[in-house]
């Protein structure tokens, strides 16, 4: 089930979170609007509510990824352009992973 999440920074619909052996944990938000917020201290302002959920997405090419240090990123201009054209795809699995 995906989770509703608030925020005070305006998030990205598709965030990468970790990249481990060839796969990709993705933060995946959905249905992004802002909320006014009032509260004694502050005042009002505004925040971010959005439903989210965190998937593994196999990459499928090693050439998107690189090395620095220990750390597997991805650095590649082709690993940056396949999640930007694959982002329909993932949303929808994101989306009924979380039952929506």
């Amino acid at each position: 089930m995906s989770k509703l999440v608030r925020s005070t920074i305006e998030p990205e619909t598709l965030g990468i979170d970790v990249i481990k052996n060839g796969s990709v944990r993705l933060l995946c938000r959905w249905d992004i609007h802002t909320v006014e917020i009032t509260d004694e201290e502050s005042g009002t302002h505004d925040e971010y509510e959005y439903q989210e959920e965190v998937i593994w997405w196999a990459l499928p090419s090693p050439v998107y990824l690189s090395r620095q240090g220990s750390r597997q990123v991805l650095t590649t201009e082709g690993g940056l352009s396949y999640l930007t054209s694959a982002q329909p795809e993932i949303m929808d699995y994101a989306q009924a992973a979380g039952g929506v």
